[in-house]
């Protein structure tokens, strides 16, 4: 009987993605309809018929196998799974339908499979799968939920790169209006200044003070340009062997968590971090102990891995997980005060769940006010620093045409 994927609405206006199997796609809609629901969109899955695209006339098609592709993929095989495909069906029909930069990939997983590997072996394989995904996979195998497992998945990958996006977003503007700024002043200093300085040599009068200022300046700079340069890359690449080696990256990450602002919006994204995967986790089935080691390698701040790897240990040992986690925490205090209250309730993985939505809510506030607060600062910045060169500018030329130089 022909398998038909569908996207539908319920009665409280949800949207549902699955599939049905049908005689035909009228049967199918009518089918939906019988349940309660409002198809949208309904496709039939074709197992034979469809051949594998070989080339594409989009670049972006040959893109290597990234986190996107994790989500697409996931939740379409989930959805096979749902339907009685088995996952080497599911596999190879992912194959006809993912990116041509993709395909190496599944066909890598779809072999080793072919060759008696888990599922969860085949995709440890692979870098782009983290060490989160592939619990959440093998706790779905040792179940039989591996369906309901991979959609699960599927929601945090996009969620944590959604977090990605926002912190590179809130950042990205600053970032750029920096460099735009220095690169403006560079030119000034050393390009515009020096013409200015010459013209107003020509006319033989006195400077007026801020003019004076601004070629002492730019006298300095040419002066002292090609120290600065070197002390500028001495400092970057410094700083770079510095937090590419463990001990000093720990203090850098440790230091960078006290900064204002930029430091309290690394504490949330480590907190919901740490909330939607040791909620999803405990969820699922994971037992503590290898659920805290699991979120320990996800955090890129060494020093919140670092607590969890010592809450790891005292929790082996037989304490509380809460209790650990309170000594030197660099979580914000709210979660853990919940954590507390879902320990002693047992309702730890819902608590988490709970900590998750708000602390991500109160994220994406703090950076928007961080986006908020750096764009002026550094628009007044530039601006002043332009203001500055042009109004010495427009003085020396008053002051040359006969007027006051003050």
């Amino acid at each position: 009987m022909p398998l038909f994927t569908y996207t539908a609405r319920d009665r409280n206006g949800q949207q549902r993605i699955d599939a049905i199997e049908s005689n035909s796609r009228e049967a199918a809609i009518l089918a939906l309809r019988l349940q309660g629901l409002l198809p949208l969109k309904i496709e039939e899955v074709k197992n034979n018929s469809l051949a594998a695209k070989t080339y594409s006339l989009n670049p972006m098609d040959y893109r290597s196998f990234s986190e996107s592709d994790i989500e697409n993929e996931f939740h379409q095989i989930a959805v096979m799974l749902r339907s009685g495909i088995s996952l080497l069906d599911a596999l190879n029909l992912t194959l006809k339908h993912c990116r041509i930069g993709a395909r190496s990939t599944w066909e890598r997983v779809a072999k080793r499979i072919q060759q008696g590997s888990s599922f969860t072996e085949a995709l440890r394989e692979h870098k782009a799968f983290s060490e989160f995904t592939l619990q959440l996979i093998q706790v779905g195998e040792q179940t039989g939920h591996l369906n309901t497992v991979m959609d699960e998945a599927a929601k945090e990958v996009k969620s944590s790169r959604k977090l990605k996006e926002q912190i590179l977003s809130a950042l990205r503007y600053p970032a750029f209006t920096l460099l735009m700024a220095i690169g403006i002043v560079i030119f000034m200093l050393t390009s515009l200044v020096p013409e200015i300085k010459k013209l107003l040599a020509l006319t033989g009068k006195p400077m007026p003070p801020i003019t004076k200022a601004l070629i002492d300046t730019s006298n300095w700079v040419l002066a002292n340009g090609a120290t600065m340069a070197i002390t500028a890359a001495v400092v970057v690449v410094t700083f770079v062997v510095l937090y590419n080696w463990p001990p000093s990256r720990w203090w850098i990450d440790k230091l960078a968590l006290k900064i204002p602002i930029i430091g309290n919006v690394l504490r949330l994204s480590g907190t919901v971090l740490f909330c939607r995967a040791m909620g999803l986790l405990l969820r699922s089935g994971v037992v503590m102990v290898d659920a805290l080691a699991t979120v320990e390698k996800l955090h890129v701040n060494t020093y919140m891995a670092g607590r969890i790897g010592f809450a790891r240990s005292r929790v082996l040992q037989g304490g509380a997980l809460t209790e650990q986690m309170e000594i030197e925490s660099a979580y914000m205090p709210l979660m853990l005060q919940m954590m507390r209250v879902g320990e002693n309730s047992g309702t730890l993985d819902d608590i988490l769940h709970e900590m998750t939505d708000y602390h991500d809510e109160l994220l994406k506030q703090k950076i928007a006010a961080l986006v908020g607060l750096i764009a002026p600062v550094m628009t007044v910045f530039v601006g002043g620093v332009v203001g500055f060169v042009y109004a010495a500018f427009l003085v020396a030329m008053f002051a040359a045409a006969g007027g006051s130089p003050k």
